[in-house]
């Protein structure tokens, strides 16, 4: 019997339904896995033979109806008939089942808790998805860090199984283990469990060991304690690098003008802010900076004014931008819905082409407007009058110069397919809350004061089979 349930436990599809039969009534359970893959049990029905009248026909025509409730009629979900003891009600109950399910099979079963059979067989189960630990690593083009996963345990692990893992801790406060699943080489379905490691700052090789599906153990770590922060917080604490980058910086705010005095003001403050930190904290090499104020297009006239972006300054240094960032002026908005961002787009991938390939390349778009479409869409918002593309245009800068790109909207969107959730992918912010420090750093402008790491680090050489 035992072998049986530990076969199905381990192939089953969608749901395994299990019932029991036995003096005192009928049970009748079902096994599901998670979104990670884990195997987990609920009783669904739980029901004395008193409940279900005394009749034999009676407890037959019970019994169906638990049965067309509780018990797929799918042939490809299994199904399970333990039998522990004999007689009419018995009987008549299994009658009902199998004639519900026909395919049904049935393992005679006296004496046996089956409830706890299922758990234990259950923790005992191989795993249907891998695990991995994820750690940070340098990425070897541009030294940025990544989040890979390091290989823990293939499908098909049973529990007990250990793996050996050697990281680096870069944090004088210790570091994060977190288990990942994974469905497939680059999908992670998502964590399993995340601890905090009290370990000194260098290199230790771990031990992990599968203690049961859906629960990895790090034994001979003393203090290990779960951490409940989540996930996209202790992300965001990740720096850009770890090592000084390379090469200059060159940032490009490309500010909105279209507008109110006021409104325009509180644009510029932001990015005048975010100069000074240059100003103060990068001094070798000096970073480069570029302004450009652009606008709204213009429509419903016989020739259309297809009037280019201001370039206020390009390439000077903080101080100089300063002076440029003054320099521009509210317009008149001349349509409501979008702005000629696209365009800021065009000119910025046009100037950038000369530039040194070791630079790092930010992007600040401060503004209330999205860009315009290169072609009509369900919004109706017309489109760029030169028919630029705005997603491609990105996609070559962040392809050719490693571009980060970060938003600074006068309103957060509301949709989730707004256009700022692209343009803001390094960060998005409204303009009345910035975190100027954290904007430099997610840009790649600045280091953290501390570039620790609270994610274990491996080295770029170290190849075991990371999974990005």
């Amino acid at each position: 019997m035992s072998n049986v349930l530990a076969e199905l436990i381990a192939s089953f599809g969608e749901r395994l339904v299990v019932a029991e039969i036995d003096a005192a009534g009928l049970r009748i359970f079902e096994i599901r896995v998670d979104d990670l893959g884990t195997p987990y049990l609920t009783r669904r029905a739980a029901a004395k033979w008193p409940t279900l009248t005394a009749s034999g026909e009676q407890i037959l025509d019970a019994v169906r109806g638990l049965a067309r409730e509780l018990v797929p009629a799918e042939e490809a979900d299994p199904f399970v008939v333990l039998l522990g003891a004999g007689g009419a009600e018995q009987e008549a109950c299994l009658r009902a089942l199998t004639q519900w399910r026909p395919s049904a099979q049935v393992v005679e079963a006296p004496g046996t808790p089956v409830e706890g059979l299922l758990r234990d067989l259950i923790a005992d189960s191989p795993l249907r998805q891998a695990y991995d630990l994820i750690v940070a690593r340098e990425r070897a083009k541009d030294g940025r860090l990544e989040l890979v996963g390091r290989h823990l345990f293939d499908p098909g692990a049973k529990p007990g199984t250990t793996a050996q893992v050697t990281v680096t801790c870069t944090d004088a406060g210790g570091m994060l283990l977190a288990v990942s699943a994974w469905t497939g080489p680059l999908q992670p379905s998502g964590l399993l469990s995340v601890d905090h490691a009290p370990l000194a700052p260098g290199r230790h090789s771990l031990r992990a060991v599968l203690e049961r599906p859906g629960v990895v153990r790090f034994p001979g770590i003393p203090g290990l304690q779960p951490d409940t922060r989540p996930w996209a917080e202790v992300t965001a604490t990740v720096p850009a690098r770890l090592r000084p980058p390379a090469g200059p910086a060159h940032l490009v705010c490309a500010i909105e003008t279209a507008g109110t005095a006021a409104e325009l003001e509180a644009r510029c403050h932001w990015a005048g802010c975010l100069l000074d930190v240059l100003d103060e904290r990068c001094h070798d090499p000096r970073p480069q900076v570029s302004i450009v104020g652009y606008g709204t297009h213009v429509f419903g006239i016989k020739h259309p004014n297809h009037a280019l972006p201001n370039v206020a300054v390009w390439s000077a240094s903080p101080a100089r931008a300063r002076i440029a960032l003054e320099s521009l002026e509210p317009t008149e908005p001349t349509y409501p819905n979008a702005a000629q961002l696209e365009d800021v787009l065009a000119e910025t991938s046009t100037r950038l082409l000369p530039q040194p390939a070791d630079t790092r390349t930010a992007l600040l778009t401060i503004g209330a407007r999205p860009p315009h479409p290169a072609r009509s869409g369900l919004d109706r918002v017309p489109p760029c009058p030169a028919r630029y593309d705005w997603p491609d245009l990105l996609r070559e800068l962040e392809q050719r110069h490693d571009l980060r790109s970060a938003v600074i909207c006068d309103t957060l969107p509301t949709s989730p397919s707004s256009p700022w959730h692209r343009l803001g992918s390094a960060a998005l912010c409204q303009v009345d809350a910035v975190n100027v420090d954290e904007l430099t750093i997610r840009l790649g402008l600045v280091l953290p004061s501390s570039a620790a790491l609270v994610l274990p680090f491996v080295s770029q050489n170290e190849d075991f089979g990371d999974r990005p």
